[in-house]
């Protein structure tokens, strides 16, 4: 952050907690985590007259504060971690610098000014070898009775012209340590003070109440945001805090999708348990488990969250928000999301759910507007004790700034700086008149920070400028190799803008994979950084990004993966198409395992429209497709089947297989395509791709390829109702998957092939087994628990929740649904949901037909917005909403329900349930309608006797033997008899049982 400074050579310090001193920042992506009542005195070492505080960066010589660089700093406080021990050259080096090849020299001057500074007889050079700290070193002891507690950070203790606004957020915070969570937004134009504001706040609500505070900013950058950037950051920065270990620990036992995005936070061996617990994890899972972790941190403390710029937010993180901001359990958790609301669309993300929020009553919102003048005298009279200024200067500055924070600072910063404000004769006094102070107002903010820049030295101003295109943050090692100095004098010149607080301040040291330790710096604000970037011509940016790019490629090795985000928008930047095309599908594939997938999908389809600029090629086809290989599956779990992006998507990727002779991913197209028509309900139009997939399957010979198109195939003809014809190949093609593990990883169309169980099931129970049907069932709930994929196992609940139905066992199809709901709603799949919700409510209301009402309400109200992502197979649940309405007492609404089922099986070709729809139309008519009511249940014997469908003919049989009277009852027995002598087993479910009571009493 930019303080308020005195400029060298005035002899006053400057006041502290000066009220715009601290300026609002645009913090990179980085993130903080202060322990405000535990952090600071965890490692403060004692030395002959010194005090060393670790934490907080401070040397002490009595009440005397010592000035050292960091690097200095840094071997300091490895010597002070060996005393009396020698240490060699290259194990300071390694451990301040890390692994590099460094000169002698350079470290010579460094430890010559650690020297400097503690005198002689402190360290000794062992000549040729390394060097030994001579004193005994201690480790301060607080007393127990001394709170710990960490002093407010610098320049914001105190703030001008926000007192109403520094209201508000503490009304919010008592609202938390009452138990009620709260969410916040602060939004204000650039420079407004928003982080200023929250920082005053911040450093006032930690020591008296303990408080946690996490903080995690966005980035503007080129392309879309990684997945919950600023949050990992955030969790990361916490978990390498000095007592980061109880967070780690925390997240393993509660968030263990997120402890695995943070690899450097555990163990090899426990980051391969953490990979095997998150099989099969979701979105929901992901954003459930961290809301549990916080709350458990808030049981202990309050937990403050803080997201700024989040005008600036990856879609992921922006869902964080919306979930977080819907909880309603009680729990000490405040979220702070600060932004630039003028910066959002109307139909933005974030904006949406500031909107909903609000709505809900779910969210307050503080909007900052700019200071009156009186708040500029107020400025100034903090900032210049004793000052003689004329009245009319704070109205001029108000009038050159509009009243914005950051320009008032920084025209008084000018001001001072020229000498227009001088300390003369023991008092602060303008030296010029107003009206020249207002002759030189800049057009900008931006412009006065232009004129900042040119005051620097030529080498400060390049390194501000290479900055730049790193966006908000950057490692001193990038910007050298960027500029082309020495690592260390790029890193000695941010250390003194850090310290004199101009442009930059520092983050952390960060270990590399190459083995460096890199510093790691961040702009004070980001119009710093647009002023900077602005400076330079668009040939130099580009050849500075393709110079980034090549640095980070280099210094992350292998582990490049871990940036490949920030590497695709260098090389976009730079015009190195193919590179960055690379690095997008790398950040994209990031991003699905993280769930984040609206961030996928944007990754994607900026390496598609980079394609689209390469000359037509065979280097350029195959690198296409590659990138729609991925974009398929990601809109499809991004937004189903239903986006017609996706046919297009499909097509094109069928094309470039052909044309590079890739069978692999013409059949992963072709399935594709199929599995579309298969969902949207146009089976079909499943057969139409059926002669090429031949083709492509004789060429791979492939026997597992094979079974994996059949069920697809077959399954549209099950669907279809050719029962018969279907047994033989599914029975077949499932024997062949079953047996390689039903390892969904390998198969390219799994989402739909990975139901090859649940087809074998239900086609079992239509067969006339249905004790085979349960135990083919069970099989496929085992799997599903083990290989803990949440859409198989939401899949295996629900068929076995719909087998427990035809079974007529209602308790059993109500424990199962519910379980089927809760997976359904976690994933966050609409279609599941509506039939679980269907059997649910179905077995609800025979179990407690008072309910029938309460359940008929909400299946009118939800279940078509549910069903339409994906229409396939509803009809095989229609029989249960028909059921509920009917219960309830709607008996014309659930005719509509039927006939419109009927009316899709005509357009659709699902005709696997159709016999069922009619018997139950024709039992609900036969009162109203016997005339009708006979058709249908004629219909429903003449189809299942044509499908093969032995249990829906029993069904049929035995509603008209219960309709019929006298000689005609008799020949519907028989009837029955006949059907029911063909079951083999399944004796002890409801329509055998019942079957066999009706013909015992008829005999």
């Amino acid at each position: 952050m930019i303080a308020a400074r005195r400029l060298p050579p005035h002899p006053d310090p400057p006041p502290q907690g000066l009220p715009y001193g601290k300026i609002a920042m645009s913090q990179p992506v980085t993130a903080i985590i202060r322990r405000m009542s535990g952090n600071r005195g965890t490692d403060v070492r004692l030395f002959g007259p010194f005090r060393l505080d670790v934490g907080e960066q401070r040397l002490w010589k009595g009440n005397n504060e010592l000035k050292l660089r960091r690097k200095p700093f840094a071997i300091l406080r490895f010597l002070t971690e060996n005393p009396l021990h020698l240490v060699t050259q290259e194990e300071v080096v390694e451990d301040v610098w890390g692994k590099i090849a460094m000169s002698e020299s350079l470290l010579r001057t460094h430890m010559s000014e650690v020297r400097r500074v503690l005198g002689e007889g402190a360290i000794e050079t062992v000549v040729g070898r390394g060097y030994r700290f001579l004193l005994e070193v201690g480790a301060e002891k607080l007393p127990t009775s001394m709170p710990k507690n960490v002093e407010a950070p610098a320049n914001t203790a105190s703030l001008v012209g926000r007192s109403e606004e520094m209201s508000f957020l503490r009304q919010g915070f008592e609202a938390v340590l009452d138990q009620q969570r709260r969410v916040l937004f602060v939004t204000g134009d650039p420079g407004i003070g928003k982080t200023t504001l929250i920082d005053a706040f911040l450093a006032q609500i930690a020591a008296p109440q303990g408080a946690m505070i996490v903080t995690g900013s966005c980035v503007e950058q080129f392309g879309t945001g990684e997945a919950y950037l600023p949050v990992l950051a955030a969790l990361g920065a916490a978990g390498r805090a000095p007592d980061g270990r109880h967070i780690v620990d925390l997240l393993g036992r509660h968030a263990p999708t997120w402890l695995v995005q943070m690899p450097g936070l555990v163990t090899d061996e426990n980051l391969q348990a953490l990979h095997l617990r998150i099989q099969g994890a979701t979105q929901g899972r992901m954003l459930r488990e961290l809301a549990e972790a916080f709350e458990v941190l808030a049981a202990e403390r309050p937990l403050v969250l803080v997201l700024e710029d989040m005008q600036w937010s990856d879609r992921s993180t922006t869902d964080l928000v919306a979930m977080l901001g819907t909880r309603r359990e009680p729990a000490r958790v405040l979220l702070i999301v600060t932004c630039r609301q003028a910066e959002l669309t109307k139909g933005d993300g974030l904006a949406k759910v500031m909107a909903e929020l609000r709505a809900r009553r779910q969210a307050l919102t503080l909007h900052l507007e700019a200071l009156a003048a009186a708040a500029v005298t107020d400025y100034l009279a903090q900032r210049f004790s004793n000052s003689r200024f004329p009245e009319e200067l704070a109205g001029t500055i108000h009038g050159m700034t509009g009243g914005n924070p950051l320009f008032i600072v920084a025209v008084v910063d000018d001001l001072e700086s020229r000498g227009m404000i001088r300390h003369v004769d023991g008092a602060w006094q303008l030296t010029v008149g107003a009206a020249a102070v207002a002759s030189r107002r800049p057009d900008t903010v931006r412009q006065l920070i232009d004129i900042q820049i040119d005051r620097l030295s030529s080498n400060e101003q390049r390194i501000l400028e290479a900055a730049g295109v790193f966006s908000a943050q950057f490692a001193a090692g990038c910007v050298a190799q960027v500029v082309g100095l020495p690592a260390d004098d790029v890193d000695t010149l941010c250390e003194g803008l850090a310290s004199e607080q101009r442009f930059l301040r520092f983050v952390s040291s960060e270990p590399w994979p190459d083995g460096t330790i890199q510093s790691i710096y961040a702009f004070a604000h980001a119009l710093y950084r647009d002023a900077a970037l602005a400076r330079i011509p668009s040939a130099t940016r580009r050849a500075w990004h393709r110079t980034a790019a090549e640095g980070m490629e280099a210094g992350y090795g292998e582990r490049s993966e871990v940036v490949a985000g920030e590497l695709a928008i260098h090389f976009d930047e730079a015009r190195v198409i193919r590179k960055a095309v690379r690095y997008y599908c790398l950040a994209g594939e990031r991003a699905m395992r993280r769930f984040g997938r609206a961030d996928a999908l944007t990754q994607f389809n900026r390496a598609r429209a980079l394609l689209a600029k390469l000359p037509a090629s065979d280097d350029s086809d195959h690198a296409e497709l590659a990138v729609l290989r991925q974009v398929g599956p990601a809109i499809i779990a991004l937004q189903g089947t239903q986006d017609p992006l996706l046919e297009q998507t499909f097509a094109r990727t069928a094309e470039l297989a052909r044309k590079l002779g890739d069978d692999r991913g013409l059949l992963a197209a072709l399935l594709g395509r199929q599995r579309c028509h298969f969902v949207r309900g146009e089976l079909p139009k499943v057969e139409d791709h059926e002669a090429e997939v031949a083709e492509v399957l004789a060429r791979l010979a492939d026997p597992v390829a094979a079974a994996e198109a059949t069920v697809v195939a077959w399954s549209a003809r099950l669907f279809r109702g050719q029962l018969a014809a279907a047994r033989r190949p599914l029975t077949e093609a499932c024997a062949v998957l079953d047996a390689g593990g039903g390892d969904t990883a390998s198969i390219v169309n799994a989402p739909v092939v990975g139901l090859w169980s649940a087809h074998m099931v239900v086609l079992t129970w239509l067969g006339g087994a249905p004790d085979e049907a349960m135990t083919l069932a069970g099989r496929m709930l085992a799997r599903g628990s083990v290989v803990r994929d949440p859409f198989h196992l939401v899949t295996a609940l629900t068929i076995t929740a719909l087998v427990h139905m035809w079974r007529r066992e209602p308790e059993k199809t109500l424990e199962t649904a519910r379980r089927a709901l809760e997976v359904a709603r976690e994933i966050g799949s609409p279609v599941w949901q509506g039939r679980a919700m269907s059997l649910h409510h179905w077995a609800a209301t025979v179990l407690e037909p008072q309910t029938a009402k309460a359940h008929c309400e909400e299946l009118s109200s939800t279940l078509s917005g549910l069903l339409e992502a994906g229409p396939y197979g509803h009809t095989a649940f229609t029989p249960c909403v028909f059921r509920v309405y009917a219960a309830a007492g709607h008996a014309d609404r659930a005719l509509r329900e039927l006939d419109g089922a009927l009316a899709f099986v005509e357009v659709s070709d699902e005709r696997a349930w159709s016999s069922e729809l009619h018997r139950v139309r024709g039992e609900l008519l036969a009162d109203v309608d016997p005339a009708e009511a006979r058709r249908a249940l004629a219909r429903a014997l003449e189809i299942s006797r044509q499908q093969g469908a032995r249990s829906f003919e029993l069904r049929a049989e035995l509603t008209l033997a219960k309709l019929d009277r006298g000689a005609k009852k008799r020949a519907r027995l028989e009837a029955l008899r006949r059907v029911y002598v063909s079951f083999a087993e399944g004796f002890g479910t409801g329509d055998l049982i019942e079957a066999k009571t009706l013909l015992d009493a008829g005999h």
